[in-house]
């Protein structure tokens, strides 16, 4: 698992490694799995696909919620595919929730009936996206500082499971017993960069995409979708859709949509501390460079040998 932060450079490592290896990505993003959503995503290109398949990519209807439990389903699928074909799975992304999912499992709440989960579900979607993140803040602060303050469904989902369980989902996280996604050992390496490089990278990057037609990419889907869909709520496009329905002047868009990216890069890095890795470095760096070429040649054996769990 290559993991990182917005912005650090992923992609590119990716595509070198696919020269030497027969590797295969399976998305770790929350926002590419949406369909249309290419350029504000940063979704691989025609190009980059071409030299390094990518999967859980451009597949999902931006107006249907997608969740970490439907994610680590077609994990399961995406890496049964790529080990029967004898490639090599490579889990790609900076979804820290995702990544939790698949190494600990979905949160179990014993006890807890259908009906209880329905009142409360009820209860919270009468309040407003402010009310929601107020009541997490009181009810459990290490989830309020992990989930985007504009991600309604896992907002509201924290504050359900506190409800429900009388106790933090923080804290029954932390209580929680593994159970990794198909038994596998995941094998995590950080890829990292100081944090004034990150944000100059996604200033660069943002303006690149605003003049790759990210405007008239949402302008497309809203041809199509509400402004309230899911995918639409994804970081820039929330704020091109706020400009384009006047509530945003021009002047401030690329630089709303550089603070935003940056607060979600702060948040990453600090879900990531938490996180053991095998190595971390830039991408660049020589030694995790030596640390994923030798991971990625025992894979290779273990695919000869045909043992699953070298992956």
């Amino acid at each position: 698992m290559l993991v990182g932060v917005t912005a650090v450079g992923k992609t590119s490592l990716i595509v070198g490694l696919a020269q030497r290896f027969p590797i295969e990505v399976i998305s770790l993003d929350s926002r590419q799995v949406y369909r249309g959503m290419c350029i504000g995503t940063s979704q691989p290109t025609g190009a980059e696909q071409a030299s390094c398949p990518h999967h859980l990519v451009n597949f999902v209807d931006p107006s249907l919620k997608y969740t970490a439990g439907k994610y680590r389903l077609d994990f399961t699928r995406a890496y049964h595919d790529i080990h029967r074909r004898g490639r090599i799975p490579v889990v790609v992304g900076g979804a820290g929730l995702y990544l939790r999912t698949l190494q600990e499992g979905l949160l179990e709440l014993p006890g807890v009936t259908v009906g209880d989960t329905a009142r409360v579900r009820a209860e919270l979607q009468r309040l407003s996206e402010k009310e929601i993140r107020a009541r997490l803040h009181v009810l459990d602060r290490p989830s309020w500082d992990a989930i985007h303050p504009h991600d309604r469904y896992r907002n509201q989902r924290a504050v359900e499971i506190c409800i429900l369980a009388g106790r933090p989902m923080s804290t029954l996280r932390e209580e929680q017993q593994p159970q990794p996604a198909l038994g596998l050992n995941y094998q995590v390496l950080l890829l990292q960069r100081p944090a004034a490089i990150i944000a100059r990278r996604i200033a660069t990057r943002t303006a690149a995409m605003l003049a790759s037609g990210w405007i008239e990419e949402t302008e497309s889907l809203l041809a199509q979708y509400r402004p309230e869909a899911p995918g639409l709520q994804a970081i820039g496009y929330r704020q091109i859709v706020a400009w384009l329905g006047g509530e945003l002047p021009y002047t401030e868009l690329e630089a709303k949509i550089v603070v935003a990216t940056r607060q979600y890069a702060k948040r990453q890095r600090t879900w990531f501390r938490h996180i053991p890795t095998l190595a971390t470095g830039e991408p660049e760096d020589g030694a995790i460079l030596r640390k994923i070429e030798a991971l990625l040649a025992r894979a290779q054996t273990g695919r000869a040998d045909g043992d699953p769990q070298l992956a």
